[in-house]
């Protein structure tokens, strides 16, 4: 899955949600489990659940600007 083009909040744009993932788990080396719902973004992290894009990597101090497809495509 290259992007997410689920629901979002607005500016936050189209996500590269696999690069976000993979940043996160070089970071924390930690269980990362993508969790069936509504809006798609619910991702749980060694047991603790987030609900954006922007929530989890704020978690892990990564800017989610980097893991825009327009920041990606440069």
């Amino acid at each position: 899955m290259k992007g997410d083009h689920g629901n979002k909040p607005s500016g936050e744009g189209e996500i590269n949600v696999d690069a976000l993932l993979a940043a996160i788990n070089e970071i924390s080396e930690s269980n990362i489990h993508r969790v069936d719902s509504d809006d798609g973004q619910r991702v749980s992290v060694d047991g603790r659940d987030y609900h954006t894009w922007r929530e989890l990597a704020e978690a892990f101090e990564l800017d989610i600007h980097d893991f825009s497809a327009s920041e990606i495509n440069r």
